[in-house]
């Protein structure tokens, strides 16, 4: 019989015992079985966002599905936040697309977000910036000196071949001690310095363009 208000489900959770010596990822376990094969369900907190969540994964898939979550800081203790997220997995259970459920996962999305952007905010300022004097730079030289076509390749890529130390820099830049883990990793600053310096280029060559040649 699936689970509904008059039949609730009952999970069987295992709390992860910290003086066990190697301490699991998770906080607490649960598996339950469905027509479909097992599921466990697992609690972990979220070391970027500060919220602990709720997880589900199937036995015949590899990945993972947040179901719930609760900012740490909202709880009196953390027992209490793990709590809250066992009611939550099994409100899921009951009706996983709940408005409230969904609005959970939800908020720690939006939260997980907004860190990761602001952790990695000032590295894509900087290769903007730079990426801006660039771009502004390479445009005055070419409607200055009126190179076109495979010159003015050449006269980019040298310009831009010696600001790229500079963008190297800036991307291999080690985060300082306890620096959040929303940082991201050196391939992620490596994309972030590069579509930032991109951007930058684009929008300083356009608008000197745009204004020589309105």
């Amino acid at each position: 019989m699936p689970p509904s208000l008059d039949n609730p489900p009952v999970l069987l959770w295992e709390d992860a015992d910290p003086a066990s010596g190697a301490a699991p990822w998770w906080l607490a376990h649960a598996q339950d079985e469905t027509d479909h094969g097992a599921r466990d369900f697992l609690i972990a907190e979220d070391d970027i966002s500060g919220f602990l969540i709720g997880i589900v994964k199937s036995h015949e898939s590899a990945t993972y599905r947040v179901i719930a979550a609760t900012l740490l800081s909202e709880a009196p203790y953390k027992g209490a936040a793990v709590a809250t997220i066992k009611d939550q997995i099994a409100g899921w259970l009951v009706a996983p697309r709940e408005v409230a459920t969904l609005g959970f996962v939800r908020r720690w999305r939006h939260r997980r977000f907004w860190v990761i952007t602001r952790s990695n905010l000032p590295l894509a300022v900087g290769a903007f910036i730079v990426g801006g004097a660039l771009g502004l730079v390479i445009t005055l030289f070419a409607l200055s000196s009126g190179l076109a076509g495979w010159p003015m390749l050449v006269a980019g890529i040298v310009v831009g071949a010696s600001a790229g130390p500079l963008l190297k820099r800036i991307a291999d830049r080690k985060p300082k001690s306890g620096t959040s883990l929303a940082l991201a990793g050196s391939w992620g600053r490596f994309a972030v310095v590069t579509i930032a310096a991109v951007a930058g280029a684009g929008l300083a060559a356009g608008s000197i363009l745009t204004l020589f040649r309105s």
